[in-house]
């Protein structure tokens, strides 16, 4: 199956390396260089990473082949080759895993620069929409805000696609504490995420930053709430409260006029 196409990408702890020819992949296969589940491959007919172990071909029906003799012409691997003791050099310059979807700039930027815009544009229009429409038409007219929330919701799936996650996980953002974690998949780890587990620098950043703005904003919740509580007790707030509470539960119970 995998023969028909010839270029093969290969990702091992978040680096991405290739492209090789399928041949190559097997030689590695061969030769032990090559984890079946924990590395992952991608070309072919393939459309997704996969483990390389689930790839028909690369290992299946593969047994290592006898060693031989300089002098029996035994076959060198290609100097494009996974590398002896897992350094895994293709010969070119490492890069991250590459996943299709929005990247981690394009939806920070999307959920928050791009509607902002949108929504001043249109601000901007819309009384001359509405003017050119009518007033049959131009009534419904606003109804064109409706762009930047959908807009917002294919960028968040997309992000969700970026890092190896299903779109599906969108309604989770509405679930509290749970939100909390997507919101920082979605923030600061890379293309990716869910297969390498691992953090880039920025991702590190982007990572102390949201979880120290997370700590900030219930430490100001907390202490705004005991302000408020403060308050209300000083203004007498809740001594009205307690005597309206008592004149409920004191007040004769009236029954229905028959």
């Amino acid at each position: 199956m995998a023969e028909t196409k010839d270029e093969w990408w290969v990702s091992r702890g978040g680096q991405r390396f290739g492209p090789v020819d399928f041949d190559t992949l097997v030689e590695s296969a061969r030769a032990g260089r090559l984890e079946p589940r924990t590395d992952l491959v991608t070309g072919g007919d393939l459309t997704d990473w996969v483990p390389a172990g689930e790839v028909d071909g690369i290992f299946e029906r593969n047994q290592p082949e006898e060693p031989e003799s300089k002098e029996g012409g035994g076959h060198t691997p290609p100097e494009d080759s996974l590398a002896d003791s897992g350094s895994f050099d293709f010969g070119e310059k490492q890069t991250k895993l590459s996943l299709p979807g929005a990247p981690r700039l394009g939806y920070i930027l999307g959920v928050t620069v791009l509607p902002t815009i949108l929504a001043f544009g249109l601000g901007t229009v819309m009384p001359h929409v509405q003017s050119a429409l009518g007033p049959d038409l131009g009534r419904f007219a606003p109804l064109i805000v409706l762009v930047i929330p959908i807009l917002v919701i294919a960028i968040t799936v997309k992000r969700f696609q970026n890092i190896g996650m299903s779109g599906w996980w969108l309604p989770g953002l509405l679930v509290p504490l749970l939100n909390l974690w997507l919101n920082y998949r979605l923030i600061a780890c890379p293309p990716g995420y869910v297969y390498t587990r691992k953090l880039d620098v920025w991702g590190w950043i982007l990572a102390v930053l949201y979880w120290l703005g997370v700590v900030a904003y219930f430490v100001l919740f907390f202490m705004f709430g005991l302000t408020a509580i403060k308050e209300m007790h000083d203004n007498g707030s809740f001594q009205q409260f307690k005597n309206q509470w008592e004149e409920i539960k004191t007040a004769p119970a009236t029954t229905p006029s028959q």
